[in-house]
C-alpha cells in the first residue's frame, strides 16, 4: 500500500543546477549554440582484453527532440594513447567517417561546449584526446547511430590490471535512456584472480584463464565511470592492494583476496553444518513449501566430507538425529526423505532451537562449524529476552567455534536479535521476502558459503601503521567469492602484508610486497566505499545502543563529508534565487514504498519526464529525507520525448527537514517489524559494501583535493582558506578559467564542486571563483598567482 508524503516532503529539499548538463562521453552537439546535446537513448559497450591490449566497440543512439533538422558535431574523450580501429554512422544508408582532432582544436571545441552547459563537471576531460566527427543531417524527431571502435594499452599496477570505461554523461540519459549494456571479456595466459568493479554491480564469472564482466540496465544512470580491476598469476589466492592518499589526511586502502577458479576437491575444506528451521505456524503455506525445497537443494550440495544436522523448531526444538552424520548418499536421502514431511506449528523458541542446534555438533574441530538459522518470526516460547538470547548464541559458538548465518524471512522479526547474532558470531545476515522468490534466494546464499577454501583469516600488515579496517572479524574465505577489505594507514611507504588461514593439508600464509602510496589519488573511490562502511558500523552502534554525541558526530561528519544518506546528515535547503552548489546526479529510491526521485535541481529547471520504473533502486529507511522534482528535460535537443510539464515544486521548509530527519531515526531504532528490516538491510548494505554507493547526496561539506569543503554563503570554502589569504576572483567559464585549468591542471577536482569556489592555491593564497568575477585577469599575474 503506497502512501502518499506531503507535498513539502514532495518538493525539492535540496536545490542545485542541473538544467544544461552536456554529456561528457559520447557528445552530439548541435552547432546551433541555442540547442542542447542530443538526448543520448541507448548506450552499448563490447570490450575484448587480450593480455593488456584492449579493444572496445562503442554503438550510441541520440535523439533529436526538435522539429528542425540539426547539424552536430560528434565528440568522445579517448583513453591515453587509444588509437581509432573503426568509426561509422549511418545516414539515409550513407557510411560517414570521422577524424582525430588536434590536440589545442580539441580543447578550444570542448571549452566551448563547457561554457555553453556550464557544468563544473566536464572540466575533467579538458585536455582529454579527442575523436571528432561532422554529423549532417540528423531529421527532425529522428534518431541517430554512431558506431566507434578504439583500441588502447590497459593500465597495470600493483600486479592489478585495470580497464576504465569513461561514462559521466547527461543527467537527462538517465531519464529517457532506453538500455545500457556493457561487456568487458578477459583472456590471459595465467589464472584471473580478484575480478572486481568498486564502481559498479556487475555480473562476474571467472573460467581459469578467461572472465566475463557484464551490466545490463533500462533507464541506467551514466554517472560514474566503470572501473574493472583484475590479478594474474597462479597462486592458490590471490592478494593485491590498491591505496589512496592526498594532501595532509591519513590514506585509504582497499586489500583484495580471491582463490583460484580450478580448486579440487579435496582442496576445498570439509566442513560440518546445522540447518535450523523454524516450522512455526506462521511459516504455513507457501513459505514453508519454499523452504522445504530450498532445504532439499542445500542437502544436495553437501560435499562428501562433510557433516550436517536438522533442527526444527516451532513451539519446541526436535532434532532429526542426536549428533551429525556423514553426507553421504543415504543419509542424505534420508534427510530428504524428513524434511518432506516437516509441518507448520506451534510458536517460535529460538532459545531451544540454538541450544539443540550447537548440541548436535559433532566430528573433528578443524572443520569448520556453521549454523544456519532461518526464522520468520521473533521469540515467543522459552527465554525471549533478546540479551539473553544473544549472551545464548555468543557462548555456545565460541564453546564451538561455530559460524552463525541467519535467514530471516518476512517482515514479523526481529531484526536486531537476528543482525547481532549473525554479525558477533563470524557470520551474517540475510532477510527475504518469504514470497516465490525465497527457494532460488536460499540455495544462492547456501551456495555461497559452500565451499570454504581458507578458514578463519588473519591479516597481518608491517612497515605502514593501519587502523579503521572493515571488516573487524575477517571470517572464512570460500571458492568463488572475494574478501574485500578497506581501511586506513599513516606513514605511506613499503609494506608486508600476510594473510593466513586453515586448509585441509594445515595452516597457510600468502604474503605480499605492497606500496601504500603518498599523494596518490588514481584510485579514488576507496575513501568512499571505507566511509560508507565505517557509517554502517556507527549507525549500528546507534541502533543497538542508542544515541550518544560521540556517535552521533562521528556520523553526521562523515556522512556530510561523503554525501552519504543517514538521519544525522546536514543536508543543504536552498530558497529560490539562492546560490546553488554543483549538480549532483540523479538517483531515485523507495521511502516507505513510495517511489520518489532524488534529483537536485535549479529551480528554474524544465521539470523532466518520469524515469522507468526498473531504474528505480530500493534502499531503505533513510530515503524520505530527499524530495522529488526535476524529472529530466533541459532545453533544446535534450528535451524529454514524452512527459507533461508539471509546475515547479515548491520550496522546502527547514521544519519539514527537520521531521523527516527525526521520523528516519525513529525508524533506525526499530527493533520489530517492516521498519527494523528495511534498517537491517540498510545496514548490512552500508557495512558489506564493495562498490561505491550511486546514491550521492548533497550535503553541506564536499570532499576534493584531499580537503573538505564546506558550502557557505553560496561558495564550497576550502578549509585551508583564511581570512587573511590573498586572493584573486575569476569568473567561472571564462578566459581566465579556462587559464587556470591549464596553468593548475590538479585543481580540477575543486573547480568541478561548483561554479562558486573558494581554494587554497598554496600558502596565504586563496583562488575565488564566481560568476560575477572578471572575465580576463592579467596573464603574468595569474601565473604568478597560481605558482606552486
Amino acid at each position: 500500500m503506497r502512501r502518499a508524503l506531503s507535498p513539502a516532503l514532495l518538493a525539492a529539499l535540496l536545490v542545485l543546477a542541473a538544467s544544461e548538463r552536456a554529456d561528457a562521453i559520447g557528445l552530439l552537439v548541435p552547432t546551433d549554440p541555442g540547442v542542447g546535446p542530443l538526448q543520448l537513448v541507448s548506450h552499448r559497450v563490447e570490450a575484448k582484453v587480450v593480455e593488456r591490449g584492449a579493444v572496445t566497440t562503442v554503438t550510441q543512439e541520440f535523439q533529436n527532440n526538435t522539429d528542425r533538422q540539426l547539424e552536430a558535431t560528434y565528440l568522445f574523450p579517448l583513453p591515453k594513447g587509444a588509437a581509432i580501429d573503426e568509426f561509422a554512422l549511418w545516414m539515409n544508408g550513407k557510411r560517414e567517417t570521422g577524424k582525430v582532432m588536434e590536440r589545442q582544436q580539441a580543447r578550444a571545441i570542448y571549452e566551448s561546449i563547457v561554457r555553453r552547459a556550464r557544468d563544473p563537471g566536464l572540466i575533467e576531460y579538458v585536455d582529454s584526446e579527442m575523436f571528432e566527427a561532422k554529423v549532417f543531417p540528423i531529421p527532425p524527431r529522428g534518431r541517430q547511430k554512431v558506431e566507434l571502435k578504439y583500441s588502447h594499452v590497459i593500465d597495470y599496477e600493483g600486479g592489478l590490471a585495470r580497464y576504465v570505461y569513461p561514462m559521466k554523461t547527461d543527467q537527462r540519459a538517465t531519464q529517457t535512456l532506453e538500455d545500457f549494456t556493457l561487456t568487458v571479456r578477459i583472456e590471459s595466459k595465467a589464472e584471473i584472480k580478484n575480478f572486481y568493479s568498486p564502481t559498479h554491480k556487475m555480473a562476474t564469472s571467472i573460467r581459469g584463464k578467461g572472465a566475463v564482466a557484464s551490466i545490463e540496465k533500462g533507464g541506467f544512470s551514466l554517472g560514474d565511470d566503470l572501473s574493472l580491476y583484475w590479478q594474474v598469476n597462479d597462486d592458490d589466492v590471490g592478494v593485491s592492494v590498491l591505496s589512496y592518499q592526498e594532501g595532509d589526511e591519513p590514506g585509504y586502502f582497499m586489500l583484495l583476496a580471491s582463490p583460484k577458479d580450478g580448486f579440487r576437491n579435496n582442496e576445498i575444506i570439509g566442513k560440518r553444518v546445522a540447518f535450523v528451521i523454524d516450522t512455526s505456524g506462521s511459516m504455513e503455506g507457501d513459505k514453508m513449501v519454499a523452504t522445504k525445497r530450498a532445504l532439499d537443494q542445500c542437502l544436495t550440495k553437501l560435499g562428501e566430507d562433510d557433516l550436517f544436522s536438522i533442527v526444527t523448531f516451532g513451539g519446541y526444538a526436535e532434532a532429526w538425529k542426536d549428533k551429525m552424520v556423514a553426507a553421504s548418499k543415504a543419509n542424505v536421502e534420508a534427510a530428504r526423505a524428513h524434511v518432506r514431511k516437516i509441518e507448520a506449528l506451534g510458536g517460535t523458541n529460538i532459545d531451544e532451537a540454538l541450544r539443540l542446534a550447537f548440541s548436535t555438533a559433532s566430528g573433528s574441530d578443524k572443520a569448520p562449524l556453521m549454523v544456519v538459522f532461518m526464522t520468520d518470526g521473533r521469540p515467543t516460547v522459552g527465554d525471549t529476552d533478546v540479551q539473553h538470547l544473544l549472551q545464548l548464541a555468543e557462548k555456545e559458538r565460541t564453546a564451538k567455534a561455530a559460524r552463525l548465518f541467519v535467514l530471516g524471512v518476512g517482515d514479523d522479526l526481529n531484526a536486531v536479535l537476528l543482525d547481532k547474532m549473525s554479525s558477533t558470531n563470524g557470520g551474517s545476515a540475510l532477510y527475504l521476502k518469504g514470497n516465490a522468490a525465497l527457494e532460488a534466494e536460499v540455495a544462492g546464499f547456501y551456495e555461497k558459503i559452500s565451499h570454504p577454501v581458507l578458514a578463519d583469516l588473519k591479516l597481518d600488515i608491517s612497515g605502514v601503521t593501519t587502523y579503521g579496517a572493515h571488516p573487524r572479524a575477517l571470517g572464512d574465505l570460500f571458492k568463488g567469492q572475494q574478501l574485500v577489505v578497506v581501511g586506513r594507514y599513516r606513514n605511506p611507504g613499503k609494506a608486508r602484508i600476510k594473510l593466513s588461514g586453515s586448509t585441509p593439508k594445515g595452516s597457510r600464509v600468502f604474503e605480499l610486497d605492497a606500496s601504500f602510496l603518498g599523494n596518490s589519488t588514481e584510485h579514488a573511490f576507496i575513501p568512499r566505499i571505507w566511509a560508507q562502511r565505517q557509517v554502517g558500523m556507527l549507525l549500528d552502534e546507534i541502533r543497538v545502543k542508542g544515541e550518544s554525541p560521540g556517535l552521533v558526530a562521528e556520523v553526521t561528519q562523515l556522512a556530510t563529508r561523503f554525501g552519504i544518506v543517514t538521519p544525522y546528515t546536514s543536508y543543504l535547503v536552498l530558497e529560490p534565487g539562492m546560490n546553488v552548489p554543483p549538480p549532483v546526479r540523479r538517483t531515485t529510491f523507495e521511502f516507505d514504498d513510495v517511489a520518489i526521485d532524488g534529483e537536485l535541481r535549479r529551480p528554474d529547471a524544465a521539470p523532466r519526464a518520469e524515469a522507468p520504473a526498473e531504474s528505480r533502486d530500493g534502499f531503505g529507511i533513510f530515503d524520505g529525507l530527499f524530495g522529488g522534482g526535476d524529472k529530466g528535460g533541459g532545453r533544446g535537443g535534450g528535451a524529454p520525448v514524452t512527459g507533461a510539464t508539471p509546475p515547479p515544486p515548491a520550496p522546502i521548509k527547514p521544519a519539514d527537514v527537520e521531521k523527516a530527519k527525526k521520523d528516519a531515526r525513529e525508524r533506525l531504532k526499530s527493533a520489530e517489524g517492516e521498519s527494523a528490516v528495511s534498517a537491517a538491510k540498510e545496514l548490512g548494505a552500508l557495512k558489506t559494501s564493495t562498490t561505491v554507493d550511486g546514491r550521492r547526496a548533497a550535503t553541506t561539506v564536499q570532499s576534493a583535493l584531499g580537503r573538505a569543503f564546506t558550502f557557505t554563503s553560496g561558495f564550497y570554502v576550502d578549509e585551508k582558506c583564511k581570512p587573511a589569504d590573498k586572493s584573486l576572483e575569476v569568473r567561472a567559464f571564462s578566459d581566465a578559467y579556462f587559464q587556470v585549468l591549464k596553468l593548475r591542471p590538479d585543481l580540477k577536482s575543486a573547480l568541478a564542486l561548483g561554479e562558486q569556489v573558494k581554494v587554497s592555491v598554496g600558502a596565504g593564497r586563496t583562488l575565488v571563483v564566481s560568476t560575477a568575477g572578471p572575465e580576463k585577469v592579467d596573464a603574468g599575474a595569474l601565473a604568478t598567482f597560481l605558482k606552486k
